[in-house]
């Protein structure tokens, strides 16, 4: 799938509508005036394009992943310095 198709799976998903009411409480909690609707989605939309280019890179490439292991429980954490993704493994 390519990146136009995924971001406009996520333009039409709830996950777009939540992420512009996190980003109007963004605005708020800093004390600052809260932009037209336009702006909003705007500045969502450009930062889904860069989030979502960076994972599809990341599935092309390959993640480039950091481990914290807990040998006590037997886990490890993998996450991606790359696109953020994270993983957690059972040993």
């Amino acid at each position: 799938m390519d990146l136009e198709k995924r971001l406009e799976q996520y333009l039409q998903s709830e996950d777009f509508e939540m992420d512009l009411g996190d980003l109007i409480h963004d605005y708020r909690a800093q004390g600052l005036p809260v932009p037209p609707m336009e702006q909003l989605r705007e500045e969502a939309t450009a930062e889904a394009w860069r989030c979502l280019e960076t994972i599809m890179i990341c599935e092309k490439k390959g993640h480039l992943w950091k481990e914290t292991a807990d040998p006590e429980n037997g886990t490890s954490t993998l996450s991606c310095r790359r696109c953020g993704v994270v993983e957690h493994l059972q040993w």
